[in-house]
């Protein structure tokens, strides 16, 4: 089976994807900064996959733009790249500090950025996804440089599809109300499950379903598919 590189995959969305391709057969090329991935090297042991890890800041676009270079002098066979780690911090326009801003855009943005030019470059086929957010549709400014970030993710995303698509494809999955903020818990969910169309929260085997539609759509390219139970369409915010 191929390799899959997954930023931000030792916690949260990315450990949950790391450990469902673990359990397809992929082996993991796994980049994380301070979080421990010691449960997804028990989860790929287990599968009987190769996990190798790459830890690092990629708010250090040093680090970021060699990290496919590291993978592929590991793995000759890559064949996907999800972008997912990302900061998610509460500062309105006003209030957004400089540091927020500088190292939001460093991680959720530019390194994501760089990370598909150099696959492109480097690997050169496969699929590309990159996690964003139902936020993008929407005008919601507590979280100001984060929706900023992932607005501009999906135009990056959008521009790769189309110069390309020959070679490689390049889709993202929107999450809603899937996992709460870190430090948040359940109640969070139950809150705001209210102003889901649906009017419950999803899980991540809802991602893990997407992410399988995607790498197994050869057609599909450009798409950004959103798992938010209608939030995108909706008015009501969701804060």
């Amino acid at each position: 089976m191929s390799t899959a590189i997954i930023t931000g995959g030792a916690v949260r969305l990315g450990r949950a994807l790391a450990c469902h391709l673990a359990d397809q057969g992929w082996n993991l090329a796994l980049s994380y900064n301070s979080s421990d991935p010691a449960e997804v090297l028990a989860h790929a042991k287990q599968a009987g996959v190769t996990c190798k890890t790459y830890p690092g800041s990629l708010t250090d676009l040093a680090f970021a733009e060699g990290l496919v270079k590291r993978v592929t002098a590991d793995f000759s066979d890559v064949a996907l790249l999800i972008n997912c780690a990302a900061n998610f911090i509460q500062e309105n326009v006003e209030h957004t500090s400089t540091k927020t801003l500088v190292d939001t855009m460093a991680l959720n943005l530019i390194s994501p950025y760089l990370l598909m030019r150099e696959y492109k470059k480097q690997v050169g086929q496969g699929l590309i996804v990159n996690l964003l957010d139902e936020r993008i549709t929407k005008n919601i400014p507590t979280f100001a440089a984060y929706s900023v970030s992932k607005v501009a993710l999906e135009h990056v995303t959008k521009l790769a599809a189309v110069e390309w698509g020959e070679t490689v494809r390049v889709n993202a999955i929107a999450p809603g109300l899937i996992l709460p903020p870190a430090g948040k818990g359940q109640d969070y969910l139950d809150r705001n499950k209210k102003n889901v169309p649906m009017k419950t929260h999803g899980d991540v085997s809802d991602l893990t379903r997407a992410l399988d539609y995607l790498i197994a759509s050869p057609f599909v390219n450009g798409e950004i598919l959103f798992v938010d139970g209608g939030s995108s369409q909706s008015r009501t915010s969701q804060q």
